[in-house]
């Protein structure tokens, strides 16, 4: 049993590692997870490793191919479709929880967290809000009170993260985002779910096309030096 409890903690150090790895462009999207070398380098046997690396390809950031090993996740724009269309779902149905029902907490924490967005960008060092530990969209669900909800939001999220979309988006997009943040909050305050559901809808698309224009012109790109994606 002690052995059992041992591993499954090893496993889980490993996977937070790689998680984390993955999230900050440590390994980029099409880059192979060696389990040989991951496991001399992080000095554990390739069991937990392996394990590790599974939990991975099951929360959608990693990809196996049978006999061959896993690599990091690409994206395709099919992807990233339907990720978006699922979180404008999870999101918009969040919002007309919320707005059943503002508790004072909950309005709290959404001013809460626009302050800290709003300082992150003002520093300038964190135009994206990146080591926040929740974001507006995140703080939504939360609210929303489904933990079903949250827990596939917070995968998509995830995901999404794989495309490095600071890189993608540029700083003038993060001033437009926070800004529509704001609205989106107000909205709230004001009782107005439908509209910050709308805007939000909104606000989610135009991410979306942003990202996969981005998407053609990369394999354009790649296209015209006979490289592919």
């Amino acid at each position: 049993m002690e052995h059992n409890i041992r591993t499954a903690t090893i496993k889980e150090k490993v996977y937070y590692h790689l998680h984390k790895q993955i999230l900050h462009h440590q390994y980029r999207p099409g880059e192979w997870l060696q389990e040989t070398e991951i496991a001399e380098r992080l000095n554990v046997s390739r069991s937990p490793v392996r394990e590790a690396l599974h939990m991975l390809v099951k929360e959608g950031l990693a990809t196996e191919v049978p006999q061959r090993g896993v690599w990091v996740r690409t994206l395709s724009p099919k992807d990233v479709e339907e990720i978006f269309a699922l979180r404008i779902l999870l999101e918009g149905d969040a919002i007309k929880r919320i707005g059943k029902q503002l508790l004072a907490e909950d309005a709290a924490a959404l001013r809460e967290c626009l302050s800290r967005e709003y300082a992150a960008f003002s520093e300038r060092n964190d135009l994206w809000g990146e080591t926040l530990a929740e974001g507006m969209h995140g703080l939504v669900v939360r609210l929303g009170k489904n933990s079903t909800a949250l827990g596939i939001h917070e995968k998509l999220c995830s995901m999404l993260t794989l495309l490095n979309l600071p890189e993608i988006l540029g700083d003038s997009e993060a001033e437009r985002c926070r800004q529509e943040h704001e609205k989106i909050v107000k909205l709230l305050l004001a009782n107005d779910p439908a509209g910050a559901a709308q805007l939000n809808a909104a606000h989610q698309e135009r991410a979306m096309e942003l990202i996969l224009a981005h998407m053609s012109q990369k394999r354009g790109s790649l296209a015209k030096t006979g490289r592919k994606c």
